[in-house]
Formats: C-alpha cells, sequence, structure tokens
C-alpha cells in the first residue's frame, strides 16, 4: 500500500516553507456559475506535539532570521495561497491524456479547524528493520480551499459609472485587486460588443456580486485554471478529449471512462416578454418577444409559459436594450434543458473541457437492430460535449493505515480505510453556449440625497449657477457614493495603481462619484402648462429611484439646510408662504 496520498496540500506561510499536508478526503465543487470551492481533511506530521504558536522560534545558533518550527497558528494560515495537487488515484493505470497528471487548484484559505492528533506513525512502529525509532504527530486539520475571487466578497462599495461598458467597469474593479489575485485575466474570449450605457450602480454590494451581476446578467461567465481567470462569453478553445462509455459497474481496471449519464428536468418557463415605453413619446408601448424554449422539439409540445418584464425606459438619450434580456433568459433555459449529469473516475478533467464520448460499444446491439444506422457519419457514435460544472469527491483513508495507536488491538483490515475517486459532471452540447443565470440587482433605498453640481469638483465657485442639458436634467452627486473617492484612493495607493493615469488628481469628478444628466421630477408637466424648476448647483436634492431599480435615479425635490436656508426668516415668519421665480447666480445679472 503507498506510503503517500494522491492528494497534498501546500499553504504558503511568511514565517517559513510551504506547509505540507497529507489530505486524505476532499469535496470539490466547480462550475462556470460559481467559483470553486474545496472542504478537504488532512494532516501534517511533525517531531512536535504542539504546533501553535503565533511567534517563529529560532536556535541560537541559526540565523535570526531563519525558524526552527512552521507557524501553524490558525491567524497566520488564514487567507493563506494554498495549491491542492491531485495525482493519479490509480497508480497501476496510465491515463492517456496529452496533459499533465497532477491537477492543481491554486486559491487562498478561507477556513481551518484543527481536528486532533493521532500520537504514533506505523511507518516507524512497525518497521523491524529499523534501529532508531523517531514517533512523528499526525496532526489533523479540516480546511476550506476557495478561489481567491472570493476575496471580492468582502468588500461591499457603492459607486456609479457613466458612460461606459460592462466591461471596462468589471477591469476597473478588478484592478483594485491586481496585487492580491496573483491570476492572469484573460479577456481575449470576449467576443461580442458591449454597448456603452450612461448609467451602471454598485450599491450596497460587494464588488464579487456586482461583477458577478454584471457578467451573467449580459451572458459572460467567467471560472480559472491554477493560473489564469478567464472571462468569456464564447468558449475558450482547447482540444477535445476523447473519453470512452463504460458502464460496467466492475470496472476493476478502472479504466479512465464515463460509467453513467442521467437527464434530469423540470417544469419551467420557457418564452419569455421584455417590455417598455418610450421615454420622448411615451404614448409608445414597445415589447419584444423570445422564442419558445421547447423541452424536446420532437414532442411538439404547445404548452408556453411566459414571463412578462417590464422595464420604464427614463432616459432621453438612451434607448433601452428590450433584446438581451429575453433573449438571454431564452438561452438559459436551453441550458438547462439540454445539459446532462455524467459520472466518471477521471480527476483530470476541467471546465471548459471538451470532450468526445465514445459510446459505440454500448450501442452495438442497437446498431445490430438497425443496419442503417451503420451507413451514417462516423460522428453519430461520437457525442461532443463541454464541461459546465464537476462536483468530484475523493478519498485516500488508506494513508491512515500507516499510522496506528499501539493500544488499538483492531487488525488493519477491520479499519474500513480506502482509496477512491469519483466525479458527477455536468455536461452541455458543445454548439450551445452556456449561458449563467440571472442577478437580481441590489434593491435602491426609496429615496437619498444628494447635490447638485456643476462641471468641476468646486462647487462654491459654480454655486447658484445653472448646469444643464437641452432636456433640462442635471447632475447630482449623490452622497451615499460620496465617500468612496477617499476609500478607492487608498485602494489605488495600497495596490500600487498608477495614480498618474487616473483622474484621481484632476479637478473633475471620477466616474463612480457622479451621475449622469437625471431627468427632475415636476409637480406639473401638463401640454404648454404646468410647473418648471430647474435645481442649481450647490442645491441640496431628493434622489428617488424609478422602478425601485438602482440604475434609475431622477431628482424628485428639493431641501433647504443651514448653508442655504429657506426663502423667509424662519421661526419668525413660519407662516408665509413664498414663491421666488428668479435669483441671480454669480455669472448672472438680473
Amino acid at each position: 500500500m503507498s506510503l503517500n496520498s494522491y492528494m497534498s496540500l501546500n499553504i504558503s506561510n511568511s514565517t517559513s516553507n510551504p506547509l505540507p499536508f497529507k489530505i486524505t478526503k476532499a469535496l470539490i465543487k466547480e462550475s462556470l456559475e460559481e467559483l470553486f470551492s474545496i472542504e478537504c481533511e488532512g494532516f501534517f506530521e511533525s517531531l512536535e506535539q504542539d504546533l501553535f504558536s503565533l511567534n517563529t522560534l529560532t536556535n541560537a545558533s541559526s540565523h535570526p532570521s531563519t525558524p526552527t518550527t512552521f507557524n501553524f497558528h490558525p491567524n497566520v494560515l488564514i487567507d493563506q495561497e494554498a495549491i491542492l495537487s491531485i495525482h493519479n488515484p490509480y497508480e497501476n493505470n496510465t491515463l492517456n491524456f496529452d496533459n499533465n497528471e497532477v491537477k492543481n487548484y491554486k486559491g487562498i484559505i478561507t477556513y481551518i479547524k484543527y481536528l486532533g492528533i493521532n500520537h504514533e506513525s506505523a511507518l516507524n512502529i512497525n518497521d523491524s528493520t529499523s534501529n532508531t525509532k523517531q514517533i512523528q504527530y499526525k496532526h489533523f486539520f479540516s480546511f476550506k480551499l476557495q478561489s481567491v475571487l472570493i476575496r471580492l466578497s468582502l468588500n461591499k462599495a457603492n459607486r456609479i459609472y457613466t458612460h461606459t461598458n460592462i466591461i471596462e467597469v468589471i477591469k476597473q474593479t478588478l484592478g483594485f485587486y491586481q496585487d492580491i489575485l496573483h491570476k492572469e485575466i484573460d479577456y481575449s474570449n470576449i467576443h461580442f460588443n458591449y454597448e456603452e450605457q450612461e448609467l451602471i450602480s454598485q450599491y450596497n454590494e460587494s464588488d464579487l456580486d456586482f461583477i458577478t451581476r454584471l457578467s451573467h446578467n449580459n451572458g459572460i461567465f467567467f471560472y480559472e485554471d491554477e493560473n489564469t481567470i478567464y472571462f468569456c462569453d464564447v468558449y475558450k478553445n482547447v482540444k477535445n478529449k476523447e473519453i470512452e462509455y463504460n458502464p460496467n459497474i466492475n470496472n476493476i481496471l478502472n479504466q479512465a471512462c464515463i460509467s453513467s449519464i442521467y437527464k434530469e428536468q423540470s417544469l419551467r418557463t420557457n418564452s419569455f416578454t421584455h417590455s417598455s415605453i418610450n421615454a420622448n413619446t411615451p404614448l409608445n408601448l414597445l415589447s419584444l418577444h423570445s422564442s419558445k424554449v421547447p423541452y424536446e422539439q420532437e414532442l411538439n409540445n404547445k404548452a408556453c409559459y411566459n414571463e412578462h418584464f417590464y422595464e420604464s425606459e427614463y432616459s432621453f438619450t438612451k434607448s433601452i436594450d428590450l433584446k438581451t434580456k429575453p433573449s438571454l433568459k431564452e438561452k438559459r433555459a436551453l441550458v438547462l434543458n439540454e445539459s446532462l449529469l455524467a459520472k466518471s473516475n477521471i480527476y483530470h478533467l476541467s471546465l471548459g473541457d471538451f470532450i468526445t464520448l465514445n459510446y459505440k460499444e454500448f450501442n452495438h446491439q442497437e446498431e445490430i437492430k438497425n443496419q442503417d444506422e451503420e451507413k451514417q457519419d462516423k460522428a453519430s457514435l461520437l457525442k461532443d460535449f463541454i464541461i459546465i460544472a464537476n462536483t468530484q469527491i475523493l478519498i485516500d483513508d488508506a494513508i491512515l493505515a500507516n499510522s496506528i495507536n499501539t493500544n488499538d488491538h483492531l487488525n488493519l483490515k477491520d479499519l474500513n480505510l480506502n482509496k477512491s475517486y469519483s466525479n458527477t459532471l455536468t455536461l452541455l452540447k458543445k454548439n450551445i453556449i452556456f449561458t449563467p443565470s440571472f442577478k437580481a440587482k441590489p434593491k435602491a433605498p426609496n429615496s437619498t440625497q444628494g447635490i447638485v453640481i456643476g462641471e468641476s469638483k468646486d462647487i462654491e465657485s459654480e454655486r447658484n449657477t445653472i448646469y444643464t442639458d437641452e432636456h433640462g436634467r442635471v447632475k447630482v452627486r449623490i452622497n451615499l457614493y460620496a465617500n468612496q473617492e477617499e476609500l478607492d484612493n487608498d485602494t489605488f495607493i495600497a495596490n500600487d495603481i498608477d495614480i498618474n493615469s487616473s483622474n484621481l488628481s484632476s479637478n473633475t469628478y471620477k466616474s463612480y462619484h457622479h451621475t449622469p444628466f437625471l431627468r427632475v421630477a415636476s409637480h406639473i408637466a401638463s401640454n404648454h402648462s404646468g410647473f418648471f424648476h430647474t435645481p442649481r448647483i450647490g442645491d441640496e436634492v431628493i434622489i428617488s429611484f424609478l422602478d425601485d431599480d438602482i440604475d434609475k435615479p431622477y431628482v424628485s425635490g428639493s431641501l433647504y439646510n443651514g448653508a442655504n436656508p429657506s426663502l423667509v426668516n424662519l421661526p419668525f415668519n413660519d407662516h408665509q408662504t413664498s414663491l421666488s421665480s428668479k435669483t441671480i447666480g454669480v455669472n448672472e445679472e438680473g
């Protein structure tokens, strides 16, 4: 029996070399929908019974900076980079694939628990040929290893991005973390063009949730390997792997194969409608319907379950996109309808891998019954899929056979120790592009406050003047986003991002601290009559949100304050009602 586990975990440690753990159990979950997450248990062998210390010990004879003991304190190991390595679990079987036989998952430790100590090693106790008996302690731990992108989930932010597209926003958000991701970010598989949007808001939302929402709601998925994070709206071009289908449950030789394929199906919506109105001519109703997504083309299922989504068009200068949402929901329904589940024992299959399933032997009897099928294209026996999710269960309790307790009289064969590997793959036909599920926007506040701004940061120099467009709209610095500038400046400096390349030192607003031009609500807006007012620079205004949509703010009112007192002298004239039709601004005469 091998003395080494086919799984190992190496955790970076600032006070020493990486800490090596032998892993006995692991559960790995990864998909194009979510970040990978690994729960595992394992042990570290040491001559020391007490591993935990916040101080690094040194020998008097050693160099002061050279540690003589590892630092295992959980406070030191948490948030450290780690690599889980998986070797061939079947020592006597060579897998014929053109790739490295070691599969690595590189992430960070997000959870650690000390499980206890197993006192002595059978390697020392049972080795009758050794004259030297050295006791090694096995210290057992459980870990959670997750994608390094999980760090983005710990920071919540409020930002506004104006007149840009989602790809640039994603790049800017990830830019804050460029020195702690330690992975290349690859956008080369983004092939579609994404239109510029007037406003993209991040409100009370973690950076991870934000970029996930922007990506998934536009049909972009992202995943990673050991060294690279890929953002894609088409599949990365990789070499096909041909895999045998072998339904024989007694696969004694551990042939690398898929052993079963099965299908799950649920009743779900199969058509989608997106409707709106035209902001300039609100009498005009707009709507767009998707095609119906059948569960099976051949069944001619006529049942239609429609999801109708209404979204107000609030901008005069940017038309609403009615096409993307129903189109992506239609594609998502197709993904759910066409995906398959497969069980296999192939340990190094990765997300985004193309596989060609060879089920020739399985279909042999069917071919005999239908001789005409022999004339079909050879491809009819080979099905092309892409892996969109993978759940792996890895067990190597057998390594514990090398560690026994001298007071335990159980035979090793009674310890129920085993070594196994299995996975459940989610497969999608290669010609169907994976589409993630839609992510809900954060709920907008009922209302919030802001300050009307001009063309520069110096509000005082422009106070009481008007800065507007041909539609009477104004720009606003919304207060809930105001402090983000200082926080992001600290992030730029901490991450050594080139400040000179940004607008930090300029006198203009950064893109995520002010709005584009916003509509201003009026008490009366009738044909050739009503009430019109343009808030002036420096005015405190109330910001509300159309449809409770964080991306659709508008000015719903104004507020007096200490710097801008009311027109009447309070409290002496609190009985008066005052209306001023004109004021003189800094650059105005009258």
